[in-house]
This record gives structure tokens, C-alpha cells and sequence, in this order.
């Protein structure tokens, strides 16, 4: 399925409220280690990790309401979301707890 951008508080309610597992990126377009790690990222969401786990981002700086309700303090941060409350949080750009987290809930 690969990554949704979201680009409204009203999807971003939408898409955490699944029972699905959804894992969002919390990126700023300035952030280098985010630049690092989104290419990662997407090559994940097109994994078979990606039927079971929605992929989406959010940028910080156009969407300062949905950052600032999750307490976003450094960048990336995925955080994971079921039934619309946070199960895991990973902060900093490292691929292996990425994909360790992943493998987790796609499982």
C-alpha cells in the first residue's frame, strides 16, 4: 500500500482510530536523519509488513496540532497506534529498532 502523507487532523483521527496497526513518521522536511531514514521507511511499507500495518507521515511543521497532541520533541519519531491509542514509540533514525518494531505488530 505504501505511505499516506496525512494532511488534516480529521485523517489523522481516521487513521489512528483503526483496529489495524498503524505506524505513523513524524518528519520535518529541515531534519537530516529524517532524510536518512524515510527512503527505509517507505521500503518497509511495500513489504508484506505493509498488508497488515498502515504506513503514514506527518509532517511537524504543517500539522503542528497532530505533533503537538502526541508530543513530538525530536525528529523522526514513529509512533504506533491500534484502536487509536499509542503501543510503541521509537524515537531517532534507527532502521533496526524500526523494523524490529514492525515485525512485532505485523506478526
Amino acid at each position: 500500500m505504501g505511505v499516506q502523507v496525512i494532511s488534516s487532523y480529521d485523517q489523522y483521527k481516521q487513521a489512528i482510530s483503526s483496529d489495524k496497526v498503524v505506524v505513523i513518521d513524524f518528519w520535518a522536511t529541515w531534519c537530516g536523519p529524517c532524510k536518512m531514514i524515510s527512503p527505509i521507511f517507505e521500503k518497509i511499507s511495500e513489504t508484506p509488513a505493509g498488508q497488515s500495518i498502515g504506513f503514514y507521515k506527518v509532517d511537524v511543521d504543517e500539522q503542528s496540532q497532530i505533533a503537538q497532541e502526541v508530543g513530538i520533541r525530536a525528529m523522526p519519531t514513529f509512533i504506533f497506534f491500534k484502536n487509536g491509542e499509542k503501543v510503541e514509540t521509537i524515537v531517532g533514525a534507527d532502521p533496526s529498532k524500526l523494523q524490529a518494531a514492525i515485525n512485532k505488530f505485523a506478526a
